[in-house]
């Protein structure tokens, strides 16, 4: 139990120590691009099940359903939290149809 929980911190703490090392980089540009040229966007895609175009948001990271799962699977036995996450990692949701999946950039 004790590996488990020094796994974890340590997962927990690279992730976070790399987050906040990017987020006070001062080589970096704070901009916030709002994608209005739709032709010009790196966050179009294709939705593989319905073929809507548009921007679409990752599942993990913009829903609660991923995170309750992935928290609930880490409560259960870290093992199967880590697959949940690994699985759906970089995951899109379409808006139009909600499959989950990995769209095709356009």
């Amino acid at each position: 139990m004790e590996i488990v929980i020094i796994i974890f911190a340590l997962v927990a703490g690279s992730i976070g120590f790399s987050a906040w090392k990017n987020s006070k980089s001062p080589n970096l540009p704070q901009t916030i691009d709002t994608h209005e040229d739709q032709e010009k966007s790196n966050c179009v895609r294709k939705c593989l099940a319905c073929g809507q175009e548009g921007e679409m948001k990752t599942w993990i990271a913009n829903y609660v359903a991923p995170k309750i799962i992935i928290f609930v699977g880490f409560v259960l036995g870290y093992l199967p939290g880590v697959i949940f996450l690994l699985f759906y990692w970089g995951k899109y949701k379409c808006q139009n149809c909600g499959a989950v999946g990995k769209n095709t950039q356009i």
